[in-house]
């Protein structure tokens, strides 16, 4: 669960215009046959790219209708000798993309429910939205380069008469390749800033029983419980002195067991984080000025009642120096023999999580002092 960009390139389904750009840039050197048959098999390579690579759970929509055009150009040159005119190749591509992507955005809801409502896995349903809303932003983007270059043409062609060869030439020839490659820029622009805003915002990961990652949500709705039935990782270190248990105050505005007496640490894993970078963070946060702390992985359980779901990462911190839990961090805190413990154990005063974890804990403490007498 290592951090990475929530959205990658591949998210950038602006990408598939490259192959009707490229058609679109050298048809006027090599003639429209044989662009055509180039982008057309740029289309082909890059979809089968899409079909067959296991990463890529999502469809690329504005891909796969490239290719369809620049299919449907290529048998209309092959059966029609005069194909379409030289002088209005680039603008019959443009249209020929932009109003079935219309036709698209018009039907957006029906077209995604369509996708989303096959039977698939829900870390497909996921990816596949989360494609689908991808497609759909750069269709936007599209759409609306494609009003500006509409709106344009009118105004050239109702004030500039008669127009210029040059001026047909922008308007005609290099604005229909132009913007494509401006909405590929567009939409990449996009993806950097939305990433860039999402690392300011905490997320969790959403796992399975395995601890797999299948999703993630924002990190105020798991602390308001608006996921109760989520399962989400959770960090916890327990910290021993001198065979003696530390326990303190859990803070009040804690999502579980409030004020409740429990081990010191608890933090749940962030979307991106291996579980070592999680419990680093969470000691950092406890023992901002300890050095050298190196707490140990003991066992993983999982823990669920009507408030939470947790998938419980639990860690024990030997701490030599005492010095170190003398801090405002720690309300109530002080050290606990496994005797005081038991003595507390079933009357609702410790947190639930600690009641669970105590017989482990306390097996390694009795195993610590059988060693020490030995």
């Amino acid at each position: 669960m290592r951090r990475k960009d929530l959205l990658s390139w591949q998210y950038n389904m602006s990408f598939g215009y490259i192959p009707i750009i490229i058609t679109l840039l050298t048809f006027q050197t090599i003639g429209q046959g044989i662009a055509v048959l180039i982008g057309l098999v740029i289309a082909l390579m890059y979809s089968a790219y899409y079909v067959y690579n296991r990463k890529t759970k999502f469809p690329n929509i504005i891909l796969y209708l490239s290719t369809s055009i620049l299919m449907l150009v290529g048998i209309g040159e092959i059966i029609f000798p005069i194909g379409i005119p030289f002088i209005a190749f680039p603008m019959v591509l443009e249209i020929s993309l932009i109003i079935p992507l219309l036709v698209l955005f018009l039907h957006k809801k029906r077209f995604i429910n369509a996708y989303l409502n096959r039977k698939r896995k829900l870390l497909d349903k996921r990816k596949l939205n989360q494609g689908i809303e991808s497609g759909f932003v750069s269709v936007n983007i599209l759409l609306l380069l494609g009003l500006f270059h509409f709106v344009f043409s009118v105004i050239c062609v109702m004030f500039f008469r008669p127009m210029s060869e040059r001026l047909f030439f922008i308007v005609f020839t290099a604005f229909p390749p132009l913007i494509l490659i401006l909405a590929i820029v567009l939409n990449q622009i996009s993806i950097i800033f939305f990433n860039k805003i999402s690392k300011r915002v905490d997320y969790f990961p959403i796992i399975n029983p395995q601890g797999g990652v299948i999703g993630k949500c924002l990190a105020e709705d798991v602390l308001d419980s608006k996921h109760p039935n989520e399962l989400f990782p959770v960090i916890r270190i327990a910290v021993m002195h001198e065979n003696m248990l530390y326990l303190c105050q859990r803070s009040p505005y804690f999502l579980l067991d409030k004020n409740k007496i429990d081990i010191p640490c608890e933090s749940y894993l962030k979307f991106g984080e291996s579980i070592e970078e999680g419990c680093k963070r969470t000691l950092d946060k406890y023992f901002p000025h300890g050095k050298d702390l190196s707490p140990t992985f003991s066992i993983r359980y999982h823990f669920q009642n009507e408030i939470t779901n947790r998938l419980i990462y639990l860690f024990i911190l030997d701490l030599k120096n005492e010095t170190l839990l003398d801090s405002q961090r720690f309300v109530g805190g002080k050290l606990w023999s496994v005797q005081q413990i038991e003595h507390n154990l079933d009357h609702n005063f410790f947190s639930s999580c600690f009641e669970n974890e105590f017989e482990y804990l306390k097996d390694i403490i009795d195993i610590r002092e059988i060693y020490m007498e030995s």
